[in-house]
């Protein structure tokens, strides 16, 4: 069996798409998945399959949750190893400021990483950094400044946008710990 992680786009956020991580975590392990485990609300799981291939994976979750829930969710997956790869490639600026906001925003298939830095822009440097990596951007945010940056306040309107979802490193760090476990 490998060992993979899955992220959901858009659920129990401000209310909508709602779905309780229990019954996810149930639907999943009635769909062929095994040791599902969910972490927090906003859809992290993390799962063993035979599958080989996570495009199918991935396929196979979002069919799920439309059936079992009636929901219509984008879901990008990783293996293990490849999730690690993603947190030890990271930039050494990334997490590191208590200032700055850092986040991680993961890309989901098809996506050009061209498009998404196009979407972007010019940076601001002395507020705001931005990195691509494997599937996804390192992010960085000056707190104070949100409200000027161009990967704050500038993606959000741009239809790039509806094709990624976003973990904040704590989140993204504290998944790479559970899959190392």
């Amino acid at each position: 069996m490998n060992r993979y992680i899955a992220f959901l786009r858009g659920i129990n956020v401000g209310g909508n798409t709602l779905i309780k991580m229990a019954e996810l975590k149930d639907a999943l392990t009635a769909a062929g998945l095994a040791e599902v485990r969910t972490y927090i609300q906003s859809g992290n799981v993390i799962f063993s399959s035979d599958i080989g291939d996570a495009d199918k994976l991935a396929s196979s979750i979002r069919s799920t949750i439309r059936k079992r829930f009636s929901h219509k969710v984008d879901v990008a997956v990783f293996t293990a190893d490849e999730w690690q790869r993603i947190i030890a490639a990271a930039p050494d600026w990334w997490g590191v400021d208590p200032e700055w906001k850092h986040n991680l925003l993961i890309t989901i298939k098809p996506f050009d990483m061209k498009d998404v830095v196009e979407a972007i822009g010019e940076l601001k440097p002395d507020i705001e950094a931005v990195e691509a990596g494997d599937g996804v951007l390192y992010q960085s945010l000056s707190l104070k400044y949100f409200g000027r940056t161009n990967t704050g306040r500038k993606l959000v309107s741009n239809p790039v946008y509806k094709k990624m979802t976003i973990r904040n490193y704590n989140t993204a760090t504290k998944l790479g710990a559970m899959l190392a476990e």
